[in-house]
């Protein structure tokens, strides 16, 4: 959605680890190996986008201390890192109304709890409580003033 709304590039951890592995891009977590490779690509797909001089948005859910160091390195005064942090109960209500998959509690509160361990390279003020918003809301509060644009019209 926001780069629909901002014009930014788009870029998803899992459709790269689809189209590299697809026949084990569920399950990429038993496979160290491709893991570190799709995240390779990730890192360089995003290199080049930005490169080009388009804002870029980058879709990943398995943030650990070393990509953030990357990714801080690479884009060190450019990069904006948020998390949507609903509380766990919201997310997991969330996840039950979803279509198509779902994470599951289990796999929701193994993500929080990573996520907790985060917040000091992360920072505090960087986790948004999205609870109640919608996701236009959440964009218009909290992302818009980050990038200095007014809301365009959905879609584009």
């Amino acid at each position: 959605m926001l780069s629909n709304y901002y014009n930014c590039a788009y870029i998803s951890e899992d459709e790269i680890t689809k189209e590299i592995f697809p026949d084990v891009y569920k399950n990429i977590e038993d496979y160290p190996d491709k893991q570190k490779i799709a995240e390779s690509q990730l890192l360089k797909r995003t290199k080049e986008i930005f490169d080009s001089g388009k804002c870029i948005v980058i879709d990943r859910i398995n943030l650990g201390n070393k990509f953030i160091e990357e990714i801080n390195k690479a884009f060190h005064k450019h990069l904006i890192l948020k998390v949507l942090w609903p509380p766990m109960l919201t997310a997991i209500e969330r996840d039950k109304r979803r279509e198509g998959w779902t994470s599951g509690e289990i796999a929701i509160k193994q993500f929080y709890k990573k996520y907790e361990g985060l917040k000091p390279i992360i920072g505090e003020r960087n986790y948004i409580d999205n609870s109640h918003q919608t996701p236009e809301e959440t964009l218009k509060i909290f992302i818009e003033p980050l990038l200095g644009k007014p809301l365009c019209t959905y879609p584009r």
